[in-house]
């Protein structure tokens, strides 16, 4: 299983067509000497301080994970991010979190539309720079979905926290 992290800021999901869109914290042309509150990952991390939400990118919907520096993998199966907050020693993560699925208390909710294939990469990158093995690649089917977020100890005796995000299609 591929996990992936940011190098401190949130992580952003975004259909395939648009990534080049992305100018993450650089200039319109690229340029990495430009006003960090000027650009789309100030916005963003303005924006998104907890949980997940969707975000407008040129027209189009992001999805912005909060809790970007944390190991973050996609459980295509359940259609579910885990972000790991904290872990103890040899434990299970991801067999904890599928284990404690039925109990989750969903704290957050949001609504947003999917077009169809996208990849989850760190923000603060310039998206023409963007390549597969940068991010997460997370296959869904266009449409809109309710997102639901929440925060969970899977495991009380193991150690382990994590943020949960699952994708609920609606239509």
């Amino acid at each position: 299983m591929k996990w992936i992290k940011s190098f401190g800021g949130p992580l952003i999901l975004l259909p395939r067509d648009s990534i080049e869109l992305w100018l993450g914290s650089y200039g319109p042309a690229g340029e990495d000497d430009w006003d960090e509150e000027d650009t789309e990952y100030w916005r963003i991390s303005e924006a998104v301080k907890d949980f997940a939400e969707a975000v407008d990118v040129n027209g189009k919907e992001g999805l912005v994970l909060a809790n970007g520096n944390s190991p973050t993998c996609f459980l295509e199966s359940q259609s579910l991010f885990v972000q790991q907050l904290a872990r103890g020693p040899e434990v299970d993560l991801v067999e904890g979190v599928v284990r404690a699925l039925p109990s989750i208390q969903w704290q957050h909710s949001t609504e947003w539309v999917c077009e169809g294939p996208s990849l989850l990469f760190d923000s603060a990158m310039f998206g023409p720079n963007v390549r597969d093995g940068d991010g997460l690649a997370v296959n869904l089917n266009a449409g809109k979905y309710m997102i639901r977020c929440a925060y969970r100890q899977p495991d009380p005796s193991a150690g382990i926290f994590v943020a949960l995000t699952i994708l609920v299609p609606i239509s």
